[in-house]
């Protein structure tokens, strides 16, 4: 057959992925008949790429054709160096398809020299990198076919594991005792497994392997280290093998040197090899040093169990193992800890050095400290004595502020309070230095953003509209969809430049028409039958052909892509007037302008004379728009940001209407939003004497931060001014206090959840309706919402609201706090802030405090301690509440106990022993569930705060687990505590 022949029948083949064909047919090739296929192989390849149908070619890559086109360069490549590279080609290996038939490439080149072979099979396993290489069956196929020594290569050995396996294996002689040196070895043989009788790789290396062998490669595998995973195999193999004490004495250091730092199961099988041996004292002192280090609970009772043992023997040697015991006394391990403190009174008497012993006993509970202390120091005084809680300080004046302050800050509500006040103070006095002093704090460029907003939702925006109506009176011309259309010049018959045809006299459907050129009906029409091509240039005809000079071709993505963008951003234009004041239309890119026009019936030549141009910020000339409100809706907003938004609404409206009185009832006069009752009369008497009658929202944000309860002789004051809002005062000062909200928590499973006990539960909060004080607005924010809403963006100025009443603020702020749905937007800000407020605490404080403890930790201390000082701490309802965010909710209360104790010692020990009394009667596991190290750690710090507080008086729960049987380390934690509650006197 002609060298032709040959190339169109090894073509034919590929075409059809005949790779059985192709594998007998390649192995008869001549010398030359394989040098004109390899000529003809690149360009076969490109070929293949772009041929869907033959090559299956995705992203460059040949898919289907990969295994013929590899044995046709394996094959008829010159050189085992050129046809190794050929066989890792990227294109040729993608991940996601089947590695090659192995049989069939060796089949392929088995026409091949011995020796080329043999040097292919070496050349292609130097290049394993990943035990997942396609090409490692191949590799591995190679090796056993030219039945050469494998090269000294890791990959190669963790890929040969992790492949098929063969009864008869050439290659294992070779590649099994590099096992302990190749690195991903272990890994491949981590599901190795003993039980119940060892897998093949175990069985295969214990009758294959000399045991010395075995147990000096898994000893030496340990040494060098590595997590669980990579040493399983090499432990298992080590207990198969199980070594003699005589095969292991000359190992003992080695073994000594795993105990302290190697993963745990390699620890316990040093420590097995150990501890039967024949060790001097210092080795063994160094191996129970070594065990009580570790942070495994077992494997440090094993070694606390060795030291008693050994100590039973030698009780001399206690000295020795003195650095073992301290270790145990940090240990996280309540038993471990226990177990180290009755060994230390066990032999105290031999003890020599009691120093590091002392030193050591902080590390422990103050019960079991204390144990250390009465039987080594000498007129010991007696428990830690906690600190005193710091004396409750009065906040200090509200500070001043001038018109000239700002931008204002989002959360700033001193700032927005005292701004408030010191514009409405020079509105009354000097309006044109207050006018000039605006505006050059909020210019006329945030006037676009600020009136197309349709809401104001921040505080900072209704303070930024009240300084431009104090300097543009006026200009605000409504939301977008309050204003009237804008009015066009009767000039419109023109033609504008760059020869655009004007829309003079057609209606805006004859223009959409005249733009569009025919109805949707007769578009879709006119486009059946037309491909995509024909589709796509009709469409640049239309959009951007007739419109610009010099349009780019049909079918330019790119350009098509810039014309929406355009025509996007001219509708922006056209709907939010206002940017047009920050991008005049004259500076925009001559595109841009184009499309405006096109899309608009505004020109940018001036109006004539009968048409005056319009100015959307000035009431002079544009028409009046309709009615508006920016306020939020009342579903959407909860009671204490709407009560704050229409105050502010309430400020804008008397600006705009001239009637500002000359001066704030409601401007704190402390820092915590306190209001003096005498500061209030005098400002009433002002108000009075300017003849101008307060706002009413004002009047009643007023009367909420004045003291509560009855004052006959400020009523009796107030009602002597004469004036309607005197006399609200003076029957809001005669009524008494305002009633604290009764706040009720109930827990709900959420939808899709299962089980009384799931971490997945609501806290629902409510509160009884509060008698209605006759103030529709005030009455309102004492009501607890229907819904959660979402928005919450005055939360910062609700305790500052109600400062003399801080569980109304803690309700409206613990409402949606744990809630599936809702993200919470609390900080340990809002704590702080709730703490600076007066009034009783319940419930609503409780949650948020037991919610701040469980994710700050330490930063809600201070807020705690504060509480406390004031006697307004809620102890029993936070400790239940800390309990049931643990038991129904993702919030554990185990970082909630440190932060608890730097509260007791810092003088909150009684508080915080009712938080925890409360705390364990609902906190500790129930019938049938297992105890976790944070239960135990939870009676340990009980029984330090209650001896601290001189507690008595048990706790039934804890009663109940101290009568069970066991010896656990919650239920011997559980006796010591209800042995101390129960003491007499």
């Amino acid at each position: 057959m002609t060298l032709d022949g040959i190339r169109t029948e090894i073509k034919a083949l590929v075409f059809d992925h005949d790779a059985e064909g192709l594998a007998g047919r390649l192995a008869r090739l001549t010398d030359a008949e394989r040098a004109a296929v390899a000529a003809d192989a690149p360009g076969l390849l490109a070929e293949l790429r772009t041929d869907w149908d033959a090559g299956w070619g995705v992203g460059g890559l040949v898919v289907g054709a990969a295994e013929v086109m590899m044995m046709v360069g394996a094959a008829t490549l010159p050189g085992p160096a050129g046809a190794a590279t050929w066989l890792t080609r990227r294109d040729l290996n993608p991940r996601w398809s089947d590695a090659p038939n192995p049989h069939r490439l060796v089949r392929a080149i088995s026409g091949r020299p011995a020796a080329w072979r043999a040097d292919l099979a070496v050349r292609l396993a130097r290049r394993v990198r990943r035990t997942d290489d396609r090409f490692v069956p191949l590799a591995l196929a190679l090796l056993r076919d030219a039945g050469v020594t494998p090269p000294d290569h890791e990959p190669l050995v963790a890929a040969w594991l992790s492949a098929t396996v063969l009864a008869e294996d050439p290659l294992t002689p070779h590649l099994l005792p590099k096992i302990f040196e190749a690195t991903g070895a272990g890994r491949a043989l981590s599901a190795e497994t003993l039980i119940p009788q060892p897998s093949h790789w175990l069985a295969l290396t214990a009758r294959t392997l000399p045991r010395e062998q075995i147990i000096a490669g898994c000893v030496g595998r340990f040494l060098r280290g590595g997590d669980g995973r990579d040493l399983r195999f090499f432990v298992r193999l080590h207990t198969l093998v199980a070594p003699t004490p005589q095969e292991s004495a000359g190992r003992l250091r080695d073994y000594l040197r795993l105990l302290p730092v190697a993963p745990g199961q390699v620890a316990e099988l040093a420590w097995r090899q150990v501890r039967g041996a024949r060790l001097d004292p210092a080795d063994v002192a160094e191996a129970i040093e070594a065990m009580t280090f570790r942070q495994e609970t077992g494997l440090a009772v094993k070694g606390l169990t060795w030291l008693d043992r050994h100590l039973g023997r030698h009780p001399e040697r206690v000295s020795d193992h003195v650095t073992a015991l301290t270790h145990a006394y940090g240990h996280a391990s309540h038993e471990v800890r226990d177990r180290a403190v009755t060994l230390t009174l066990k032999h105290a008497a031999h003890l020599t050095d009691t120093a590091p012993i002392l030193e050591a006993a902080d590390l422990l509970p103050s019960a079991s400290a204390r144990q250390l202390f009465e039987r080594f120091t000498e007129d010991w005084s007696g428990d830690f004595t906690p600190g005193r809680l710091p004396e409750a300080t009065v906040p200090g004046p509200f500070p001043g502020s001038g018109p000239a302050s700002g931008p204002l800050e989002v959360g700033d509500w001193v700032g927005v309070e005292a701004w408030l006040a010191a514009v409405t103070r020079q509105a009354h006095a000097d309006r044109d230095a207050l006018k000039q002093t605006l505006a050059r704090r909020f210019g006329e460029e945030l006037r676009p953003v600020l009136y197309d907003m349709p809401v104001w939702r921040s505080p900072r925006d209704w303070c930024t509209a009240l300084a431009r109506e104090l300097v543009n009176p006026g200009e605000d011309p409504g939301p977008p969809d309050a204003r009237p259309p804008r009015r066009r010049s009767s000039s419109r018959g023109t033609t504008s430049e760059g020869g655009r045809a004007s829309t003079r006299g057609t209606t805006s459907d004859e223009r959409q028409a005249s733009s569009w050129g025919t109805t949707s009906e007769e578009r879709r029409a006119s486009s059946w039958g037309r491909t995509s091509e024909e589709r796509q240039a009709s469409s640049w005809a239309t959009s951007s052909g007739e419109r610009r000079s010099g349009a780019e071709e049909p079918g330019d993505l790119g350009q098509t892509l810039y014309d929406s963008m355009m025509n996007v951003a001219a509708t922006a234009y056209q709907l939010f007037p206002g940017l047009r004041t920050i991008f005049p239309l004259h500076e925009m890119p001559d595109s841009f302008q184009e499309e405006f026009l096109r899309t608009t019936d505004l020109r940018t030549d001036p109006p004539e004379p009968e048409a005056p141009p319009e100015d959307l910020y000035d009431p002079r000339t544009r028409p009046a728009p309709a009615p508006w409100n920016r306020l939020p809706s009342p579903r959407r907003c909860v009671g204490p940001d709407l009560f704050l938004l229409s105050r502010l609404d309430e400020l804008l409206r008397a600006a705009k209407a001239g009637t500002l009185p000359p001066v704030l009832l409601a401007t704190p006069t402390r820092a915590d939003g306190h209001l003096d009752p005498e500061t209030l009369l005098d400002r009433l008497i002002e108000c009075a004497a300017a003849g101008r009658e307060p706002l009413p929202l004002d009047l009643q944000q007023a009367l909420l931060r004045v003291p509560p309860g009855p004052s006959p002789d400020l009523a009796e004051r107030a009602r002597a001014i004469g004036t309607a809002a005197a006399a609200t005062v003076a029957h809001w000062c005669g009524r008494g206090a305002l009633p604290s909200p009764r706040v009720e928590v109930t827990w709900t499973l959420r939808p899709g959840s299962y089980g009384d006990q799931a971490l997945d539960q609501d806290a629902n909060v409510s509160w009884e309706p509060i008698p209605p004080t006759g103030l529709a607005h005030l009455d309102t924010l004492l009501t607890a919402p229907e819904t959660i809403s979402f928005r919450r963006g005055s939360r910062e100025f609700w305790p500052g609201m109600t400062p003399h009443h801080r569980e109304l603020a803690a309700a409206h702020l613990a409402v949606g706090l744990i809630d599936g749905f809702h993200q919470p937007q609390l900080t340990i800000d809002d704590l702080s802030a709730l703490a600076q407020a007066e009034g009783t605490s319940g419930p609503a404080t409780a949650l948020i405090l037991a919610y701040f403890l469980t994710l700050e930790g330490d930063e809600a201390v201070p807020p705690l301690l504060r509480l406390a000082a004031e006697g307004a701490l809620p102890a029993a309802e936070t400790g239940r509440l800390l309990g049931l965010l643990d038991r129904r909710t993702r919030h554990a209360a185990g970082p909630a106990l440190p932060s608890l104790e730097l509260a007791a010692r810092q003088g909150a020990h009684e508080e915080v022993w009712t938080i925890l009394r409360h705390f364990l009667a609902v906190f500790l596991p129930g019938e049938g569930e297992r105890a976790q190290r944070p239960h135990t750690d939870a009676v340990v710090l009980a029984t330090t705060i209650a001896t601290w507080a001189g507690a008595r008086g048990e706790i039934p729960e804890v009663a109940a687990y101290a009568k069970r049987r066991g010896s656990t380390s919650l239920t011997r934690a559980c006796r010591g505590l209800h042995q101390l509650l129960a003491r007499q006197t």
